[in-house]
């Protein structure tokens, strides 16, 4: 679509043009339909709407064929893409490595690390074959199979001398001039907490930014600001006080096990997301 003239198409593909005049017509013959509107007088081509319809469909199918490409590739299943979050990954992995070496599934793991929504992305380009992935909402995607394993709820973690460490609950408008710290983009908590600062028109200070979720529980607990966390992150021995935020509108957030519809699974691929989904309920 992006070419319109057939010299630019052939120098593009580098063949003559009456070859790509050929495959134009073998195209419309196939599909008994004109695909493409000629200025002879210019020597241009414009794609209608018949030629875009087949145009979007076969991007559709280049893409299919890319994947089944690394189907095939991965017919071994010598290894997974397996995408986790470090904060899920931190609560839920230790427990669930004894199971899956047990299994002989940990060593076949090759570990892709960021937050949910950039792993979400990449499940879908087929980067990432079976993700845990965070959200604020059931995943629901046309391309993507997930099913929700674990809910919890967000918390207000601040430090034991914080003047919000003796209070029952709080209220986002709290933090109203309040440091914070935060997660990089791409961590569902960021998107959250972005979401609500919007929605209340509160102004934050942000003392500092990382996706690396223990030390930013130590960095709270050392007073350099207060943050956003689920309660499944927070451990008793962290040096620091988790409050309950009163707001109606805040969401919870969602643990999935995912992966692309399109994409088949192989048998350690299979025991993965069962392993996954099994152990991680039933905690």
């Amino acid at each position: 679509m992006e070419l319109q003239s057939y010299t630019e198409v052939s120098e593009y593909f580098g063949v003559s043009q009456p070859t790509i005049s050929i495959a134009i017509h073998r195209l419309e013959h196939e599909f008994n339909t004109e695909l493409i509107n000629r200025n002879q007088s210019h020597h241009h081509i414009k794609i209608n709407q018949a030629g875009a319809t087949l145009y979007t469909h076969t991007r559709k199918i280049a893409t299919q064929i890319k994947e089944i490409q690394r189907d095939m590739d991965d017919q071994s299943g010598e290894h997974i893409n397996f995408g986790m979050p470090p904060i899920i990954a931190h609560y839920y992995f230790p427990e669930l490595a004894v199971t899956l070496r047990s299994d002989g599934i940990l060593d076949s793991l090759d570990h892709v690390e960021g937050g949910s929504a950039s792993l979400l992305e990449r499940l879908k380009k087929g980067s990432v074959d079976v993700a845990l992935l965070g959200s604020a909402t059931p995943l629901e995607s046309p391309t993507i199979e997930a099913q929700v394993v674990a809910q919890s709820a967000f918390k207000l973690i601040v430090a034991k001398d914080s003047p919000l460490a003796q209070q029952p609950s709080v209220k986002i408008k709290d933090l109203e001039n309040q440091d914070v710290i935060t997660f990089t983009p791409g961590f569902i908590h960021q998107q959250v907490f972005a979401d609500l600062l919007k929605e209340h028109s509160l102004h934050v200070h942000v003392s500092y930014t990382t996706s690396d979720v223990e030390l930013l529980k130590q960095l709270v607990s050392r007073g350099v600001g207060a943050a956003l966390l689920t309660d499944e992150a927070i451990q008793p021995s962290d040096d620091l006080v988790a409050i309950t935020i009163a707001d109606d509108e805040l969401p919870p957030f969602y643990v999935s096990v995912a992966y692309r519809k399109s994409h088949v699974l192989t048998p350690k691929e299979q025991s993965l997301i069962a392993v996954l989904s099994n152990h991680i309920q039933a905690q």
